[in-house]
């Protein structure tokens, strides 16, 4: 990295918000994101490199490719795919929680609980818990992230 790039990236941290968010009008020729001073400096620190020596091969192929699956979708989102492994049709999911235990079947499509058809075992952590949960996680599928159990 040559040093005058190395001392623009390097200045960042040291940067007030509005000097950010000015950069960034000047780099990316449009308004900065509503975001954390943190998020800014990683993204103006990556502009500045992309301008200085431009795309790897690699990153521009990745971004070819993305557009191509985009595109070829007629622009419509992709269905997120599974960060973990959905138990075969007729599993049981046994959770005890605050000293009940509940009991969830697996379904062709979805999920049962009390006698009702879930879409997502989310909805059903929702309707236990009465806070947002990942079903995964609280059906222990997943970790669940910040330790809650």
């Amino acid at each position: 990295m040559d040093k005058m790039v190395l001392a623009r990236v390097s200045s960042l941290p040291k940067m007030s918000l509005q000097e950010m968010k000015d950069l960034w009008q000047e780099l990316y020729q449009e308004p900065p994101p509503r975001s954390t001073k943190t998020f800014l400096v990683k993204k103006l620190a990556y502009r500045l490199q992309e301008l200085a020596y431009g795309i790897s091969p690699d990153i521009e192929a990745r971004i070819a490719q993305a557009a191509k699956e985009h595109f070829s979708s007629g622009g419509a989102p992709q269905k997120k795919k599974l960060s973990y492994t959905r138990p075969m049709v007729g599993t049981r999911l046994i959770r005890e929680y605050r000293g009940v235990e509940y009991q969830v079947a697996v379904l062709e499509e979805g999920y049962e609980y009390q006698g009702c058809a879930y879409s997502s075992l989310s909805k059903i952590a929702r309707h236990i818990t009465g806070a947002a949960w990942s079903g995964p996680a609280f059906f222990g599928l997943t970790k669940a992230k910040g330790g809650r159990s």
